[in-house]
């Protein structure tokens, strides 16, 4: 009797792990999509679903990615350098938990570039060689973990396509990095539905933008 009890328990609380991972799945795809189509609006009320998501599935890494990916995004539509800075410092919090989650992830090294120029943008002038040295070395990292990233050589070709061509950039140098990550995007498969898909749009975009 106890055995036919114990057994009936296992079966509940493994159908209840399923049911709840469906919804985590089909939450998490839903999000991660809206987030990945977001170019105008606020990235605010998707991070203020995303951190929900995230509190409740504490082992979960996307989650974390994603609050911090709205939050980084968010400050370049900001104007004001303290409240870029206290999103940033909200975002590296989540950065953290997620490589504490999944070290050694490609994607997450590509978010740190982007915190990076982040930073650097609130205050070129000051931060410019401790956060430009973080950007090289977070996507040296993302392409040494997965070469075949399209999203390392794209942040890198936009960073290099907004950098004055005085200081080593311009849209010519930027091309082949455009060029390269549409070429890896046409292999690219992501993990699973919510994992980050994010910029061959965007790379298409800045081709078309270079004469």
């Amino acid at each position: 009797m106890k055995k036919l009890v114990l057994s009936i328990a296992l079966a509940i609380g493994s159908m209840a792990t399923f049911a709840q991972s469906e919804k985590f799945v089909a939450t998490m795809t839903e999000q991660a999509a809206a987030i990945q189509a977001n170019y105008e609006n606020s990235y605010m009320p998707m991070a203020n679903k995303m951190e929900r998501i995230a509190a409740a599935e504490a082992k979960e890494w996307t989650p974390q990615y994603w609050m911090a990916y709205c939050l980084i995004n968010e400050t370049f539509k900001l104007k004001e350098a303290a409240e870029k800075d206290l999103l940033l410092e909200k975002a590296e919090g989540f950065i953290k938990k997620a490589e504490s989650i999944s070290p050694k992830n490609d994607e997450i090294e590509v978010l740190k570039a982007q915190y990076a120029i982040a930073k650097l943008s609130v205050d070129p002038m000051s931060r410019w060689q401790k956060y430009g040295a973080d950007f090289q070395e977070a996507l040296k990292k993302a392409e040494e973990i997965n070469p075949e990233n399209p999203r390392v050589p794209y942040v890198m070709g936009t960073n290099i396509f907004y950098t004055p061509e005085g200081f080593g950039g311009g849209q010519a140098k930027a091309k082949p990095y455009f060029e390269k990550a549409i070429a890896k995007f046409s292999t690219f498969k992501s993990a699973t539905a919510y994992a980050p898909n994010w910029g061959k749009e965007a790379s298409n975009y800045f081709l078309s933008q270079i004469k």
